[in-house]
């Protein structure tokens, strides 16, 4: 069984621009990809039986974005083949970093071409934006400024930098966030692709706080030790610079380490990347482009 990492990604910027007639919130955002992965190992069969070689005890198979993601495949295929399945999960559920839709796109990524299917980029996308609206980004596969539900995509070159991921151990329901009366739905549109620190805004705020206090006492204290912390998506996982004995000296360094030992955080360095690391280790699993003629 081949094994492949399966990236999570963080969001530089959030901002809801409003809610659509079919429910839908129409966002602009800003992706970048990081050095941490779940492994995914694949065996290609004959036969169409689809086997798991990890439980499911927390959530049903009918849930599981990988399952849902052969299906869909299938459905939109007719591919006969079937696959062996196997899941190293290192990324926290829930924490707004996209495990689940990374999975998810990682194998639309890699069964398109175990079981050549010859599908375009477009093609995976538009089956991935049906399972969920961060599915796009992985199979794009590069830092990018991302506008509608998240699958208007326009590449983007950001700084890949070293970053501290803390981890509360809180899991957030997406669903709550976007579906709560406390979300702005009216922030005005950017005009200009493009990403600064001035720009490094969470409309999810007032949502992810009223629904989880307990994040908003977790960003006073970081705001108060004059760290420049900032939750990605809709939550739980934060991260802020990654603080260095050389640069930002001994105390710095120790007051993180401080909080999370009090809190139970736990602490994930982790650098920044504008290529998923995906396409890195296996670029012959890029999915071709459709050609304009």
């Amino acid at each position: 069984m081949q094994y492949y990492p399966s990236p999570a990604k963080i969001n530089r910027m959030l901002r809801v621009i409003r809610r659509e007639a079919n429910g839908y919130h129409y966002l602009q955002t800003v992706f970048q990809f990081t050095d941490l992965y779940d492994e995914i190992g694949y065996q290609i069969t004959d036969h169409p039986e689809i086997t798991f070689h990890y439980p499911h005890i927390n959530f049903p198979k009918e849930e599981d974005l990988i399952y849902r993601a052969i299906m869909a495949l299938k459905d939109a295929t007719q591919c006969t083949k079937g696959v062996m399945i196997d899941l190293v999960k290192n990324l926290p559920m829930g924490a707004g970093i996209g495990g689940g839709s990374s999975n998810a796109a990682t194998t639309l990524i890699v069964l398109n071409k175990l079981w050549k299917l010859n599908l375009t980029k477009e093609q995976l996308i538009d089956i991935g934006s049906q399972l969920g609206a961060d599915v796009p980004i992985f199979i794009y596969g590069r830092s990018a400024w991302g506008e509608g539900i998240g699958e208007k995509l326009t590449p983007l070159d950001l700084p890949e930098e070293r970053f501290l991921m803390i981890n509360p151990g809180i899991h957030i329901s997406t669903k709550v966030i976007f579906e709560s009366p406390f979300l702005p739905r009216n922030s005005a549109m950017m005009s200009e692709c493009y990403f600064d620190q001035s720009r490094a805004i969470n409309d999810c705020l007032p949502a992810i706080y009223h629904h989880y206090p307990e994040m908003e006492q977790i960003m006073k204290r970081l705001i108060a030790l004059d760290f420049d912390p900032y939750i990605t998506g809709t939550g739980s996982c934060l991260y802020i610079k990654e603080p260095s004995k050389e640069s930002d000296g001994e105390t710095k360094y120790q007051q993180i380490r401080e909080l999370a030992t009090q809190h139970q955080w736990q602490l994930i360095p982790f650098q920044s990347r504008n290529i998923s690391p995906l396409y890195s280790a296996y670029p012959q699993l890029k999915p071709y482009e459709k050609r304009i003629d």
